[in-house]
């Protein structure tokens, strides 16, 4: 037992069951699953999925109308799906930022071993938290000023926002945007 776990049971059952609004978000450590197994289910700092295994040729528009299909029309805020700008298709996987952590843990549920992906594949989606960034301010801060944000970089592969379901714009940059580097294959020639 940690010094934390026995200083919170010493706060008695109504502040356990009440859980104060300030210990969650400060200390993390009571999110531990316990070695009986047991899953938790509030992860108040949680908020950005990353889903991988998405199906060749599958866009970012076709991720958000299948986050929508399957009700979380509004739940989300931010969904950025990288792109192979030399091959014009994804690295099949994308982010997306939930306005909860509530919403954050249904879609999570939702999409983890997700097969129903409307398009003739063997793809069995992963869910897992994104480790880089959490939070809609957190990926402003990671892409406003990015060369995927450069404008010769096609809509389609930007990191886009939403608010209540409609299509926001994205924060401008604080300094010059430099174009991406992209290698370019020789004329006529194999790649490489």
């Amino acid at each position: 037992r940690t010094r934390g776990s026995a200083e919170r049971d010493r706060g008695g059952d109504q502040e356990r069951s009440a859980g104060s609004q300030e210990a969650r978000s400060t200390d993390t450590s009571f999110l531990q699953s316990s070695s009986a197994g047991c899953r938790t289910t509030y992860t108040p700092t949680k908020t950005t999925v990353m889903l991988r295994n998405i199906p060749w040729g599958f866009s970012r528009d076709s991720l958000t109308s299948l986050l929508d299909k399957h009700g979380f029309n509004g739940l989300y805020d931010f969904v950025y799906m990288p792109m192979n700008f030399r091959s014009e298709a994804s690295f099949g996987y994308a982010f997306v930022n939930l306005v909860s952590s509530e919403a954050a843990e249904k879609c999570h549920d939702k999409f983890n071993g997700f097969t129903e992906w409307g398009v003739e594949t063997d793809k069995v989606c992963e869910v897992s938290w994104s480790d880089m960034h959490q939070g809609l301010a957190a990926h402003i801060d990671r892409y406003r000023n990015s060369p995927v944000m450069h404008e010769s970089v096609p809509d389609a592969y930007k990191p886009v926002m939403y608010s209540g379901g409609v299509r926001a714009i994205f924060p401008a940059p604080t300094k010059k945007i430099r174009q991406p580097r992209i290698r370019r294959t020789a004329e006529g020639g194999e790649g490489g």
